[in-house]
């Protein structure tokens, strides 16, 4: 029987260990806005957060569970490819809104302003502008050619390989960056 009392004072500090988790014990489920989690033979989280260890290199392994009460690690599963359908899909649903990352497909214009970028661009989601400030710290590379930009708001964007970019945008890139 789960342990609905959920006393958070009687949890031990992390012992620092990683706690791999059975997908075959575990269920999943909305209650509003949140995700709640059953461990089976265990306890009831009320608002779980899944986190990826990888978010930019392996989407689908290493998902950490949050108990976004405490903020504290609940444990992690190996892989979303061991969860049922179902669970699998309701567990992509809440990352897909946590790592939301439009990609650039398009750079239609960047100026640089009083220490500011303003870009102008288009996006797998549709045409986008926003500002960056301090350029060293607002874009990164995560591979060679591969990029992500963190606007003043820290709204991620994505350019999966500046090479793939028509020639205009490559040279906007280059003139501002």
């Amino acid at each position: 029987m789960p342990d609905w009392t959920l006393d958070y004072k009687e949890e031990t500090e992390d012992s620092g260990e990683l706690k791999y988790l059975d997908p075959k014990k575990l269920r999943f489920a909305k209650r509003g806005d949140a995700l709640m989690l059953t461990i089976e033979n265990d306890r009831t989280y009320l608002k779980v957060r899944p986190v990826r260890a990888f978010p930019l290199t392996d989407l689908d392994n290493f998902i950490g569970l949050m108990d976004a009460v405490t903020g504290r690690e609940i444990g992690m599963i190996r892989s979303l490819r061991d969860l049922d359908g179902p669970t699998r899909q309701l567990l992509e649903a809440e990352l897909d809104k946590r790592y939301f990352i439009p990609k650039i497909t398009k750079i239609h214009e960047a100026k640089k302003e009083f220490g500011s970028i303003y870009w102008d661009v288009e996006t797998d989601r549709g045409r986008r502008k926003f500002i960056m400030r301090n350029i060293r710290e607002s874009i990164h590379e995560i591979e060679p050619g591969r990029y992500l930009l963190i606007d003043i708001d820290g709204n991620r964007f994505e350019i999966p390989q500046i090479a793939n970019l028509s020639s205009r945008s490559q040279a906007i890139w280059e003139k501002v960056v």
